[in-house]
């Protein structure tokens, strides 16, 4: 009796350690997994940021290389670019900037260039000494901007392939460090991201006095020695002193970790509730079969009562089983090889919403509906049959009507002699797992000021696009959009302004858009729209002027009235590209012709787009070489009086002969200066030049006359115009009454209060004023009352016809009534026939200028007509050529 006793509870001990262990496993395995997934989705984070940084870094390096290293360039210009550049990259990295082979900055994307050095860093000794690669460095503390970052760098080269500098991006430690608190992770939960030294850069909970540091730990550091790119183990924290369940995973091929750790004491709460309940059940148990043999031993009279209190134990210990089911706080069952239940707790029977008294002896074709029914016993039929663990993940909608997420775990049970009793199952409430994996992708995929689809998403839209179309029947299309003078808005509102505005713009493109078409933010203020089933190109004509329209209206931004409007290019498949990047490319190149056009349209890429932008980069760099050499020049052509021959004044015309490609027109090259911000530095060039000859030919003597020269739009913008135009006047030593400013019409139309300033105070030093090209643009009696001008100037547009042409006719005596109505001098360019000068004449209109007088000319040729003095010989007005 006593053996049989102790074999009982030896076997009931057997079953539970067994039990537990079985447990124990399950927990282990289901906290790895859980890591890993983690880990995979915070890897493909810190990847995809490293990567979009690279991509800026590389088109970066690619512009500096081949254009600007080894040479003094335009530093508005290249700052200026990397602030575009910046843009695109703006929630990742907080600088980007370019150092010189000394290690000093030389351009910022912020305009400002900090005087400290880097020479002494590891990155900057690196990409000098080594083959070019991106260069990630260790956590630093940055000099400029006080806080923790890692760098991203690329090697620059000069001309002869020689170590230039370096272009560098910083990633703040915050922006990882944020994207982990972000996650929401649960107690006893760490994740940390080090480099391969180490060196913490972010982790949560934060450790701010570790950033930088080495963190210690013998597992870590031969997974890393050994160069593993992924692994799990378990270590106490050398940071919290926490032991954990870690996972590392190496962030691609880059020098990064990301390292994610759960406590034990956490994940395995609930099986040390279940090792507690465990032991009181065995020790009671054990009570009571100690007890049963005392009294059997003592007193056999009282067997009967024995067995009376044995079924008593029974009852007591099947309690404390179901007790022990119920301390679970998932739903678990056991059933037997009929999948009949024999045991729930109290979980299970809130999820099925019936009393667990009536559960045993049904089976779940009798609980749950249908579909549920089937899949439980599926699993449990598939455990008896192969007599192993089955595991599956699903839905189920409870009987309250909600919806949760369950890891459905079905385990064999043996008897004692090892044969199929039943089936044990839990299911694992994962809902909140699963809401948190489904936030990290959410942040993954879509931009987070407008919850648009980013980059990435936007390449799985159109892969699902494409997968539903066959081959070249495809009708898919992806227009890039960019808002224009978005820029000025940022300058001069702020960047709270800009993201209000940015808000608005992403509603309006959606509410402009079918529910099949897709938008996403591409970075700063473009975004791409994947179009499908479009029908026809007039279809995508129609949706990209819906789309100009709807951002073409005002928006109201806290108290501002903000207007922008929109260029679009339109790129489709599989014509002009069988992928996003190429698509998104040529899109965008398109999109650059809208603007070339002055915005607010669209164009449809076409392959010489391509041809022309790289002819027009070819001219850019050229013209940016050739401002700084000798291929620039100038010519003066005379302004005569017709009527007497007499030389009145001359226009400072610049010209430049390419060495290989020749005489390269104006028309062709200063759109390119204007668009480069290259007219400033070119414009400075010819006023001082034109100002500097005029002042030597008088110092020789030769008769005075007033030098005509152009200033475009995009000088008028400089705030320090006027300043500049006089201190030119004063270091060549011309007296202001010898210059004339010829300024287009059309550079009246903005800002023209600050501009009507501007040439009052020109004009208040004895500088004259002429309207070029008048009648070919702004045309307003308005400005012209309110500009300080002394002159109009007829366009050759006009003259070109006459007097055969009626309406160039009426326009001509229209433009010399108003200069006389106005008293102001009219002259008329572009004179080259005799007929042309007559009808002039007879006209009212003495001043005069083209070739019928003299074509553009030489310092040289000029000074031989001002020796010869200030008359020019006049063809004869009555004669026909």
């Amino acid at each position: 009796m006593i053996a049989l006793g102790i074999l009982a509870l030896l076997t009931y001990i057997g079953l539970v350690v067994g039990g537990l262990k079985v447990a124990l496993d399950r927990e282990n395995e289901f906290a790895l997994r859980n890591l890993d997934n983690l880990a995979r989705v915070l890897e493909a984070h810190a990847h995809n940021t490293v990567d979009k940084i690279d991509t800026v870094l590389q088109a970066t390096q690619l512009r500096l290389n081949t254009t600007l290293a080894g040479e003094s360039a335009d530093a508005a210009a290249i700052n200026a670019t990397l602030a575009r550049y910046l843009a695109l990259i703006a929630s990742e990295s907080q600088s980007l900037r370019v150092a010189n082979a000394a290690g000093n900055f030389t351009h910022d994307a912020s305009g400002k260039i900090a005087s400290v050095h880097i020479r002494d860093r590891d990155y900057f000794q690196r990409n000098r000494d080594e083959a070019p690669a991106l260069i990630i460095s260790e956590p630093l503390f940055a000099r400029i901007t006080s806080n923790w970052v890692i760098t991203l760098s690329r090697r620059l080269d000069d001309r002869q392939g020689n170590f230039a500098g370096l272009v560098q991006a910083a990633i703040r430690a915050d922006h990882f460090q944020e994207f982990f608190t972000n996650l929401k992770l649960g107690p006893g939960q760490s994740v940390a991201l080090i480099d391969h030294e180490r060196r913490l850069i972010a982790r949560y909970p934060a450790a701010p006095e570790r950033r930088g540091k080495a963190v210690d730990g013998m597992p870590l550091t031969a997974l890393i020695a050994a160069g593993q790119s992924y692994g799990n183990f378990t270590n106490r924290s050398a940071v919290d002193g926490v032991e954990r369940l870690y996972v590392a995973r190496q962030v691609g091929h880059y020098p990064l970790y990301v390292v994610i750790g759960h406590a034990p004491s956490d994940y395995l709460a609930n099986w040390y509730q279940e090792v507690l309940w465990s032991i009181l059940s065995v020790l009671l148990l054990a009570l009571v079969l100690g007890g049963w043999i005392a009294v059997w031993l003592r007193i056999y009279d009282r067997a009967h009562a024995l067995a009376q209190g044995m079924t008593r134990a029974y009852e007591n210990t099947t309690r404390q089983t179901r007790a022990l089911l119920d301390s679970l706080p998932d739903p678990a069952w056991l059933s037997d090889r009929e999948q009949r239940l024999i045991a729930v707790n109290d979980a299970y029977a809130r999820a099925c919403g019936q009393p667990a008294d009536t559960l045993p002896g049904q089976t779940v074709a009798t609980i749950w509906p249908a579909e549920a029914a089937d899949s439980l016993a599926r699993q449990d039929a598939m455990a008896l049959t192969e007599q192993r663990q089955q595991r599956r993940t699903d839905t189920q909608q409870l009987a309250d009507g909600g919806i949760r997420h369950f890891e459905f775990i079905s385990t064999p049970v043996l008897d004692e002699h090892g044969e199929l009793a039943g089936v044990a199952g839990v299911a694992r409430d994962i809902t909140q797992l699963h809401e948190d994996q489904e936030r990290i992708r959410y942040l993954a995929e879509h931009d987070q000021l407008t919850q648009l689809p980013n980059r990435s998403m936007l390449a799985d839209l159109m892969s699902q696009a494409l997968a539903l179309t066959v081959g070249s029947q495809a009708e898919v299309a992806l227009m890039f959009l960019d808002l224009d003078h978005f820029k000025n808005v940022n300058d001069t509102l702020g960047h709270e302004i800009g993201d209000q505005l940015l808000l608005e713009a992403a509603q309006r493109l959606r509410s402009s858009l079918d529910t099949r078409d897709a938008v996403s933010r591409q970075g700063g203020d473009e975004f791409a729209i994947l179009i499908q089933g479009y029908g026809s190109p007039s279809r995508l004509a129609s949706i990209a002027q819906r789309l100009i329209n709807a951002l073409g209206e005002p928006f109201m931004v806290a108290g501002h009235e903000l207007r922008v409007g929109a260029s679009i290019g339109i790129s489709t498949y599989p014509q002009d590209g069988k992928d996003i990047g190429s698509l998104l490319k040529n899109a965008d190149t398109a999109m650059y012709q809208a603007k070339a056009a002055g915005g607010n349209a669209y164009r449809f890429f076409m392959p010489e787009m391509n041809t022309r932008i790289s002819e027009r980069v070819m001219l850019e760099n050229c013209l940016r070489r050739a401002s700084r050499g000798e291929d620039i020049y100038l010519h003066y052509q005379p302004q005569v009086d017709a009527q007497s021959g007499r030389l009145v004044g001359l226009e400072a015309l610049v010209r430049w002969e390419h060495p290989e490609k020749g005489a390269i027109p104006p028309s062709r090259f200063i759109p390119i200066a204007e668009e480069s911000s290259l007219i400033n530095e070119i414009g400075d060039w010819v006023l001082r030049e034109a100002c500097r000859q005029n002042r030597q030919w008088q110092d020789q003597g030769l008769p005075p006359v007033v030098m005509a020269v152009n200033l475009s739009a995009v000088q008028l913008r400089q705030a320090n115009l006027a300043q500049r135009i006089i201190a030119i006047l004063a270091d060549t030593g011309l007296d202001p009454r010898w210059l004339e400013l010829e300024i287009t019409e059309s550079a009246f139309v903005h800002d023209t209060e600050r501009i009507v300033a501007v040439l009052d105070e020109l004009s208040a030093q004895g500088i004259k004023l002429s309207i070029d090209d008048f009648g070919t643009g702004y045309s307003s009696l308005a400005y012209l009352k309110r500009l300080p001008f002394d002159r109009i100037k007829i366009d050759q547009s006009f003259v070109r016809e006459l007097p055969g042409d009626t309406d160039d006719i009426a326009i001509v005596r229209a433009i010399i009534a108003i200069a006389d109505s106005l008293q102001k001098e009219v002259i008329a360019e572009g004179v080259e026939q005799p007929e042309q000068a007559a009808f002039l004449l007879d006209h009212g209109c003495r001043l005069m200028q083209g070739y019928h007088f003299s074509r553009p000319s030489s310092a040289i040729a000029i000074e031989a007509v001002l020796q010869q003095g200030v008359r020019l010989p006049v063809r004869p007005l009555n004669t026909t050529e």
